[in-house]
């Protein structure tokens, strides 16, 4: 992906105390993509930059990676990974 001030982040949640996972939508070499990465303070400056941690697809498979992500929730719940009360 390109320099983050180009990016335009569509969400972003805490994976925990020192890391965000965002997601952000650009446009890399006239591709337009989807960027799923995790960001982190390195420095403790509480500046969050991103990380190599992440995944960068083509717009286009947004569809399909929703169909996965939907599929792999549906069987977490059949083997009761969920606590109780989760969403």
């Amino acid at each position: 992906m390109t320099d983050t001030s180009t990016a335009t982040v569509i969400a972003s949640f805490a994976k925990n105390r020192n890391e965000t996972c965002t997601v952000r939508l650009d446009t890399y070499r006239g591709v337009h993509c989807m960027d799923v990465r995790l960001f982190a303070d390195f420095d403790g400056t509480g500046e969050s930059r991103p990380t190599k941690k992440g995944l960068a697809l083509r717009v286009d498979l947004i569809p399909q990676l929703i169909a996965a992500l939907q599929d792999a929730e549906a069987e977490a719940r059949r083997r009761g990974m969920f606590k109780e009360g989760a969403e």
